[in-house]
């Protein structure tokens, strides 16, 4: 009986990774530290899984001291079963080395490997960063081959700015091997630490000027949670650049599934950046990235239910907004920026009153500011009862139906028109 084709091709890549893995380890370890410096902390990883066993199909962050001070990676990655595998002055070759004792045991669904930096701070070159990701990669496939690696860039920093030549070229090496497996992925997050004078932006390290902040790591969340929605814009733009002063809406699912966009604004250049799932937070933390490139006139926001609905207050969705509208118009002061209300979804009643108190304060703010318009769409969503109307929403009763973008489009409409 011939073996089924999925078989045969998983056998065939076991073979591979084991041989690969053979004449990988040599080479990766040669010039590093013996990794025996971090027996304590792999004994508290393993210790902690005997109390507490990682859960299926968990995400797992594996590196050094960026993954090991992420302290609210639980909270970040909502909804992600996260495990945290960072331990801090550790190399690419400690992974390798530690993988059998606290990567393999948990069996993750997903790895997000952040390693590298020490090893070119520590006199390793590129080539070697490359071969430690190549053994790792062979190791975990050897024994997990359906676990999806990715590898998240080496970071720049303002004290290891001096390194940053050989950390590009570890991030172009790694990046190859990932586009030419085809079944890896890259995370690229040095572009986007930047600024405009293409030094390392100093609002997302803490005074050691090599970890990160509080916005660092909202940086790191966006780019990684949404790493697969920037992808697909970034190939949009390359086959349909988007238009000069464009109309730009950005937001939520509910901006991510009004597909009569352009039917329902014609003659205007809209352009749709929604990405399903975001926080408000989302939008302002990679506004650098999806707005500011575009150069937009208009701005058309609708987010904040998704943050109320994790647990954020309404003080934060106004902060989020004040974020958003303030790098947005540090560069482009002229941009007109109109937020819609956030909805009264059937399925978030329960979250009604805080939902009214986030657009009551995001409504006073925009009040204050002549670039700012407020949509308030929030009554018209309710019927004679004081409650949702149904048919302003599909059948999951949180996204709008046709009926209710034919409800927001003259409202946003005569936005746009003033």
């Amino acid at each position: 009986m011939k073996p089924m084709p999925h078989v045969a091709t998983l056998s065939l890549r076991l073979v591979f990774a084991t041989a690969l893995l053979c004449s990988l380890l040599a080479a990766s370890r040669a010039a590093a530290p013996a990794p025996a410096r971090f027996e304590k902390d792999i004994l508290a990883f393993e210790a902690a899984d005997k109390t507490n066993p990682p859960p299926k199909d968990a995400v797992l962050f594996v590196g050094a001291s960026n993954t090991r001070l992420w302290t609210s990676m639980a909270l970040d990655f909502r909804g992600w079963k996260v495990i945290n595998r960072g331990f801090g002055g550790s190399q690419l070759a400690d992974a390798l080395h530690f993988a059998d004792r606290i990567v393999i045991p948990a069996a993750p669904k997903t790895i997000y490997v952040q390693s590298g930096g020490n090893d070119i701070h520590a006199g390793r070159t590129p080539e070697q960063v490359l071969a430690d990701f190549k053994a790792f990669v062979a190791k975990v496939r050897a024994a997990l081959p359906e676990t999806k690696i990715h590898f998240i860039a080496l970071p720049p920093s303002p004290l290891r700015w001096s390194q940053r030549e050989k950390q590009r070229e570890a991030n172009r090496l790694v990046e190859e091997f990932v586009r030419e497996d085809g079944a890896l992925n890259f995370v690229d997050i040095f572009p986007h630490m930047l600024g405009d004078d293409g030094r390392p932006r100093p609002e997302l390290y803490v005074g050691d000027n090599l970890h990160l902040s509080a916005k660092g790591y909202a940086l790191w969340t966006s780019l990684i949670r949404w790493d697969t929605a920037l992808k697909n814009f970034a190939k949009e733009a390359r086959t349909n650049p988007p238009p000069a002063d464009p109309v730009l809406f950005i937001g939520s699912s509910s901006v991510v599934r009004w597909k009569s966009l352009r039917q329902d604004f014609p003659g205007l250049p809209v352009v749709n950046r929604g990405f399903g799932g975001s926080l408000l937070a989302d939008s302002a933390t990679l506004a650098h990235h999806l707005v500011l490139p575009l150069r937009p006139g208009r701005i058309v926001v609708y987010a904040g239910g998704n943050d109320i609905n994790a647990g954020r207050t309404p003080e934060h969705v106004l902060s989020a907004f004040q974020s958003f509208v303030e790098k947005v118009h540090a560069k482009q002061p002229e941009t007109r920026i109109t937020f819609i209300s956030i909805t009264p979804a059937p399925s978030r009643w329960k979250q009604v009153e805080q939902i009214k108190q986030a657009n009551k304060l995001v409504e006073d703010f925009c009040r204050n500011n002549a670039k700012l318009q407020f949509v308030d769409a929030f009554a018209s969503f309710l019927g004679g009862d004081g409650e949702p109307r149904a048919e302003l929403f599909v059948e999951d009763r949180l996204h709008l139906s046709p009926a209710g973008y034919a409800l927001w489009q003259p409202l946003v409409a005569k936005a746009l028109d003033k």
